[in-house]
């Protein structure tokens, strides 16, 4: 009795997970330096981001992750947003787009 519960619990897990038609993003995308990029690298970057952070975003609504995955899917969204502002406020800076702060 104890193995049929734990098959059919196991099933279920694999058919929840199976369900997310969204893959787990893979690694945070690589960011130019904006000191240096070009405007067309900066746009790419911005794809780039967008990108991942829509996809991350789909896949933390589809709830396949535990406290501990979400967290740290969140944390890493977070410092992909952070690093592509640096990246942006460097890139402005440099082009005369905003002042210096």
């Amino acid at each position: 009795m104890k193995a049929l519960l734990m098959t059919a619990l196991i099933c279920l897990a694999f058919n929840v997970s199976a369900a997310c038609p969204v893959k787990r993003p893979g690694e945070l995308p690589v960011l130019p330096d904006g000191a240096t990029a070009t405007k067309e690298e900066m746009y790419r970057a911005q794809l780039a981001a967008e990108k991942y952070l829509l996809q991350a975003q789909a896949y933390m609504e589809c709830r396949v992750m535990n406290r501990r995955q979400h967290l740290a899917l969140a944390a890493r969204m977070e410092e992909l947003s952070r690093n592509y502002d640096e990246a942006v406020i460097a890139f402005q800076v440099r082009t005369n787009i905003v002042a210096e702060k």
